[in-house]
């Protein structure tokens, strides 16, 4: 049965296990049918549907949450203290004393005023809320790229699978045609030996193909949390997919990158929080009023008072330095990892512009000359065989070689796909639309 009449069987693997868990445990769930042509085609619908689905976008979602609580707590004062107390209380009778006549009441409440530490603080959550941010984007834009190759490998396993199912209904046809030949004595028992065995390689080949099919949509079906349709999907989706245009090799886009922003961005708040840690140095002051009511005065009467005080700690060993050292080399640590992603950025992009361009050349011989030719060669081959003028083992040369010519051109596309794909994360181009979600 060729593939085409089996491929919505294919499109209907189960969920993996870990996306059937996440589906019972969160109010994000399956989306159904994914059409592939479609979300190839509009890198912002796949954000759209990957940041509506995903449990690891839904995970840094919930982080961007936490780092805001964060920041609003900066905001908050500290909450005031109130303190009560009773003296004076008489163990015994021996001395005539009542708990009228001796005891002292006390009630009283304080503030801690903070000096120079609200600002930095404030900073601080704020640079780690607008990193979350900025990891989310990343967290998109990882899952985007992800979930391009997952489909796109489908493709081309869908195309290679078709190819090679093409091959297989070539070679029944051929050996069915001799098997009439060869019992007419017309065909010698080996050459008809021969066509079996191709037969079988080409079998075999065309079962392993629909293996990696099948395992090609049962992941696509797990990075899209849906039923991958691949119809109407063809080579063109892998050419025109992801469209680069003129590309610089730019450090300043580069460094626009939602992890590279996001490293920066932490080493910036790890900058504050030495600068919080500094400022332990200038102490805090705490205020008090209290009011105390005192019956020991004698003849029945109390004395009531208020009172004041400020408590002033003594920053004569701790000053925060030995915290002050560890957040700038933290944020030292910091800014060499974001160096070396920049460095790894650059050196990543140089490299995938020339493989690029190799793969761009290469593909255009294999269209413009080798698929043509190999396709003409098999054609002429054809009909010299059936009319006897070759042997078998030239046309079974020629078939096999045009059949891996336009397997290579297939694998040709793939490569570029990918070449592309890796291209718009190392420029960050994924994240490009997105710097507003939350």
């Amino acid at each position: 049965m060729p593939l085409r009449a089996r491929a919505s069987s294919f499109l209907v693997f189960p969920l993996m296990l870990s996306a059937a868990s996440f589906a019972s445990n969160s109010a994000r769930a399956d989306e159904g049918v994914a059409a592939v042509r479609s979300l190839l085609a509009n890198p912002s619908d796949l954000s759209a549907r990957l940041s509506r689905t995903s449990p690891l976008i839904g995970a840094a979602r919930s982080r961007v949450a936490q780092a805001q609580s964060d920041v609003s707590t900066t905001h908050l004062i500290p909450n005031p203290v109130l303190d009560a107390s009773l003296s004076g209380i008489p163990l015994g009778h021996g001395n005539n004393a009542r708990f009228a006549d001796s005891s002292v009441w006390n009630f009283g409440v304080s503030e801690t005023l903070e000096l120079g530490k609200r600002g930095p603080r404030q900073a601080s959550a704020d640079l780690r809320a607008q990193a979350s941010r900025r990891y989310f984007v990343g967290a998109i834009t990882d899952r985007a790229a992800s979930a391009r190759l997952a489909m796109a490998n489908a493709v081309r396993l869908q195309l290679r699978t078709l190819t090679l199912e093409e091959s297989l209904h070539d070679s029944e046809r051929a050996t069915e045609l001799e098997r009439v030949r060869y019992e007419q004595k017309a065909l010698a028992g080996m050459d008809y030996d021969r066509l079996l065995l191709e037969l079988q390689n080409v079998e075999a080949d065309v079962a392993q193909s629909r293996a990696d099919f099948e395992a090609a949509l049962a992941e696509c079906d797990a990075e899209l949390l849906g039923h991958c349709d691949l119809a109407g999907t063809s080579e063109v989706e892998l050419d025109q997919a992801l469209p680069l245009g003129e590309l610089r090799i730019d450090e300043t886009e580069i460094a626009k990158r939602p992890d590279v922003e996001g490293i920066r961005l932490e080493s910036e708040a790890a900058r504050k929080d030495a600068e919080l840690a500094r400022r332990r140095a200038l102490p805090d002051l705490t205020l008090r009023v209290g009011y105390q009511r005192d019956n020991t005065a004698g003849g029945g009467m109390a004395v009531d008072s208020v009172s004041v005080g400020m408590t002033v700690p003594l920053p004569l060993s701790d000053r925060g330095q030995h915290d002050a050292s560890k957040a700038l080399s933290r944020a030292q640590e910091l800014e060499l990892q974001r160096s070396a992603l920049l460095i790894t950025a650059r050196s990543d992009l140089q490299s995938l512009l020339k493989h690029k361009q190799a793969l761009e050349h290469t593909r255009a011989v294999l269209e413009r000359d080798s698929v043509p030719r190999a396709k003409s060669v098999l054609e002429s081959t054809q009909q010299a065989f059936d009319h006897g003028g070759i042997s078998l083992t030239d046309f079974l040369l020629a078939r096999r070689t045009y059949v891996a010519i336009r397997l290579t051109l297939l694998e040709q596309r793939y490569q570029l796909f990918t070449i592309r794909n890796d291209l718009y994360r190392v420029l960050g181009l994924d994240a490009r639309g997105h710097e507003n979600d939350r």
